[in-house]
């Protein structure tokens, strides 16, 4: 009896060691995992592109952009930056400095390498058909090609245009009336009028946001209910924005309004 009740108390005693090393090795192995996981980087997954890897060695930062103007448009403002896609985006805007009026505007981009190797070149169509004399228009591309980052040196911005020397018998003007703040939002109100003599059509209403630096950080265009207008008609806007970890940080903004002045068919 003794026996068997020392041999009983053997087993049970063999049972729960075992059972505490079974306990230690998992803690062990679940702390082993959570240290890996809770890192704050990035998982990176060995088989992954190397497009994703390279990411980890691009700063944007050192890239150069370089603005060439021309007599009439003067590039200005331009910016480069990684959004939240890890997508290159390069903004800017253009600017009629002369008295003519532009059309067939395009904004061109050449992308090159520390060895001056243009490795990539690309044409951005403007958003509106004609830029009048002292106006501004905004523009961005989005480069998604990620194995090219890491080659980008020095990105060159230009721009092609014709002379247009029709003169626009419409004028619409942009009156901002203030803005305000509703909880996490900010909220721009203004109004468009048009004080020429004749009716416009295709009228587009953007509005551009500038870093300390008046850098363009960011581009909206306003909803508009009608796309024509009358002479002396009017129509209010309201622009939107939530203050989220998306926006950019800006400090100023500005309207430019577009159109085109309406076709008059002959009687």
């Amino acid at each position: 009896m003794l026996i068997r009740k020392g041999l009983t108390g053997f087993r049970s005693n063999g049972f729960l060691i075992f059972l505490l090393i079974i306990i230690s090795l998992s803690q062990v192995f679940f702390i082993s995992c959570k240290f890996e996981s809770d890192t704050g980087e990035p998982f990176i997954d060995s088989g992954g592109s190397d497009s994703e890897d390279s990411l980890y060695l691009f700063d944007y930062e050192n890239i150069r952009l370089e603005e060439t103007s021309s007599i009439d448009i003067k590039i200005e403002n331009s910016n480069l930056y990684l959004d939240i896609y890890k997508d290159l985006i390069i903004m800017g805007e253009i600017e009629n400095i002369s008295g003519v009026n532009k059309t067939n505007i395009e904004i061109t981009l050449d992308f090159y390498d520390k060895h001056e190797t243009k490795i990539i070149s690309v044409i951005v169509p403007a958003a509106v058909n004609y830029l009048r004399g002292g106006s501004k228009l905004p523009f961005y591309y989005y480069l998604t090609d990620k194995q090219k980052y890491i080659e980008i040196d020095t990105v060159k911005i230009g721009v092609n245009y014709k002379d247009y020397y029709e003169s626009f018998e419409g004028n619409p003007i942009v009156e901002n009336e203030g803005y305000r703040y509703e909880e996490d939002y900010l909220i721009i109100e203004g109004s468009v009028i048009n004080i020429g003599e004749e009716k416009i059509r295709n009228l587009k209403l953007f509005c551009t946001f500038y870093n300390i630096q008046d850098q363009v950080v960011f581009i909206k265009q306003c909803y508009l209910p009608r796309e024509e207008m009358i002479p002396g008609g009017e129509q209010r806007f309201t622009l939107k924005l939530l203050f989220d970890e998306y926006l950019p940080d800006f400090t100023r903004y500005g309207f430019e309004v577009f159109f085109e002045d309406e076709i008059i068919e002959p009687v």
